[in-house]
């Protein structure tokens, strides 16, 4: 494991979206309970950034640890083992349509291995009260706004008790006020101890929230514990 409080360790990476590599010499830290944002223009990498940890692309060069596991060492049959210690949050959703809430959440649930139906439905609540969606299990994904949709995706995303959630852009759809309940849900994720790395192109909240914040520029990534990032609509 990742010695210290440091769950995410990058070291001198290059970080490819195919054959171009869209960051270069990225190196960072990220520690247990934390909650950093990750910003940057559109293209400048950071999406490349999160699928990269989660290895939904690969890592070529450099060194990175995530949760425990070595990137540049993992193996395919690793990948699962990998995403049960991660949660992760897209902004598009990806919910079945045609599966109720319930379903939706069964379905991870046995894709990382659960297998008791008592254990599966008493976690399935548990989640569910958590994102304040108690009563939407039995509902079908179009039933739901947009925000209870989120919701969900933020459920499923804790089904494991993650600790650390990767999330890209999960406010960028939603209405102003909507995006705020969201976000104050990934407030209080993290002050249970669950560490947030959230790529965001939300301006307020980056001014009117003072965590850190890692930014993708020009190929870089800029960390505002080391450099004087300016938070403006350049991005």
């Amino acid at each position: 494991m990742i010695g210290g409080e440091a769950i995410i360790k990058i070291t001198d990476a290059c970080i490819f979206q195919g054959l171009t590599a869209v960051l270069q010499d990225v190196t960072f830290t990220i520690d247990k309970d934390e909650f950093v944002f990750l910003i940057g223009r559109t293209g400048s990498g950071k999406s490349s950034l999160l699928k990269t940890m989660y290895a939904d692309l690969p890592f070529k060069m450099g060194q990175g640890e995530i949760v425990g596991y070595q990137l540049e060492k993992l193996k395919k049959k690793d990948v699962p083992y990998l995403r049960r210690k991660l949660g992760i949050v897209f902004q598009d959703f990806q919910l079945f349509p045609d599966r109720t809430v319930a379903e939706n959440l069964f379905f991870v649930m046995k894709a990382t291995g659960w297998k008791d139906k008592a254990k599966m439905k008493n976690r399935m609540m548990e989640v569910l009260l958590k994102v304040g969606l108690g009563d939407a299990a039995t509902k079908m994904p179009h039933q739901l706004s947009g925000g209870e949709q989120q919701r969900v995706v933020i459920a499923r995303a804790l089904i494991n008790q993650p600790s650390i959630l990767l999330a890209d852009e999960p406010t960028g759809n939603l209405d102003p006020d909507v995006a705020d309940g969201i976000f104050k849900l990934f407030q209080e994720i993290n002050n249970e101890g669950t560490a947030i790395l959230m790529a965001t192109h939300n301006h307020d909240l980056l001014r009117k929230y003072p965590y850190r914040v890692l930014k993708c520029e020009r190929g870089q990534l800029l960390d505002s514990k080391t450099s004087d990032i300016t938070i403006n609509t350049s991005f």
